[in-house]
């Protein structure tokens, strides 16, 4: 029988990545997780369609072990800033496939650059396979395909500020908009800060017009390696309602999202984006009100809608310039960050995906059957436009 580990499985994506694997594969399931507590609910949940082993991933031999003898190890452990490129040595080590939804530019970065390693073990690892980065990668790659030559890309999204999502989570978002992060402008990278350079744009309904900004997520970093001649990518962000946005730009316009130390009476405490986390959880207690006005906001006016994405590609088709406009938007920010890595992941495992190394899920998948694969889940628009001479 074939068998997946799932790094991670037991916390809030990671549960749903196994519930999504389920519906797709009769493999065996291990949930790898360092949380007893959690490992023990989510098993009284599967029942005997998975087993549990508690592990740290900090300790890479016992990680080894368990790795070894896997097809695939699906990884949701976050931040994956510090995560991600142990995991992938971890799975270089144990000679089994892996698949991740790091969402962090730098994590991607530092993956990549074990691509030798990756193909010399001969193992698939594939870096960003969720929503953003992952459909977003997946769906430009399927318009490059349909163009002759590319231009632009340009990549927005925007995601509910009320919906449940842990610590890492947040760090994240500090870690993507309090630095500088790259975007890919005239044929090379370069850094930005993030956070900047707003830009008011039209989601599907009910989300309808939000003001993004520069968010380092790690499209800029691979979709240039994939679309051979693309000038530039970018991408930028937001939360909803308006009212979160605000809130969080208040908290980076005050440097409360640095990755600085904080430091109390000469003592060393946390990072400051840790000690901010940590208040801005809490804070519903002491704002009731605000944030009871944000929650009512998200549900009568924006329906819990999770999040949406809309995609700009811009380039040259026999001599005609053609633009392609795509719009996905979904119901649940697990499912729509779960179901496209349980997809890849039995893709992998069935052995669809030929090649080895360290790949973003452009560079891996077939762009137009990984979409066939998503049909039906969220709503999916392709808008065309053609400009020619007469």
């Amino acid at each position: 029988m074939k068998k997946i580990v799932a790094l991670g499985g037991a916390g809030v994506m990671g549960a749903e990545a196994v519930r999504q694997l389920i519906k797709r594969t009769d493999a065996e399931i291990i949930i790898a997780d360092s949380s007893a507590k959690s490992l023990k609910r989510i098993a009284g949940e599967l029942g005997n369609r998975v087993s549990t082993v508690e592990i740290n991933v900090d300790d890479h031999a016992a990680l080894v072990r368990l790795l070894k003898g896997a097809d695939v190890a699906v990884n949701t452990i976050g931040p994956f800033y510090k995560y991600s490129n142990r995991l992938v040595k971890a799975c270089i080590a144990a000679g089994v496939n892996f698949l991740d939804i790091d969402d962090d530019f730098d994590a991607t970065k530092d993956c990549l650059e074990l691509n030798e390693a990756a193909k010399s073990a001969g193992i698939t690892a594939i870096i960003g396979c969720g929503a953003s980065p992952g459909i977003t990668n997946i769906i430009a790659k399927h318009a490059a395909d349909k163009l002759d030559k590319v231009d632009d890309i340009r990549i927005y999204w925007a995601q509910s500020g009320i919906d449940p999502t842990g610590p890492g989570a947040m760090l994240h978002w500090f870690h993507i908009t309090a630095e500088q992060i790259p975007i890919y402008r005239d044929s090379k990278w370069v850094d930005v800060r993030g956070f900047t350079e707003p830009e008011v744009v039209e989601f599907l309904p009910p989300i309808g017009k939000q003001t993004c900004y520069y968010t380092g997520h790690p499209e800029p970093v691979t979709l240039p390696r994939y679309i051979k001649g693309v000038k530039n990518v970018s991408i930028k962000g937001c939360m909803y309602p308006p009212s979160m946005m605000s809130f969080y730009k208040v908290m980076d316009e005050a440097g409360l999202g640095s990755k600085d130390d904080f430091i109390v009476n000469d003592k060393l405490t946390m990072p400051m984006r840790e000690v901010t986390v940590r208040i801005t959880r809490a804070m519903p207690r002491f704002a009731p009100d605000f944030f009871k006005e944000a929650f009512r906001e998200s549900v009568e006016v924006y329906k819990n809608i999770a999040g949406a994405q809309k995609l700009e590609v811009k380039g040259e088709r026999k001599g005609e310039k053609v633009t392609f406009v795509y719009d996905y938007m979904g119901e649940n920010v697990t499912q729509a960050t779960t179901i496209p890595a349980a997809i890849g992941a039995v893709m992998i495992m069935d052995g669809k995906v030929k090649q080895k190394g360290v790949l973003g899920p452009e560079g891996a998948f077939d762009a137009g059957v990984f979409i066939t694969a998503l049909k039906g889940e969220g709503e999916f628009y392709e808008t065309e436009t053609t400009v020619r001479k007469f």
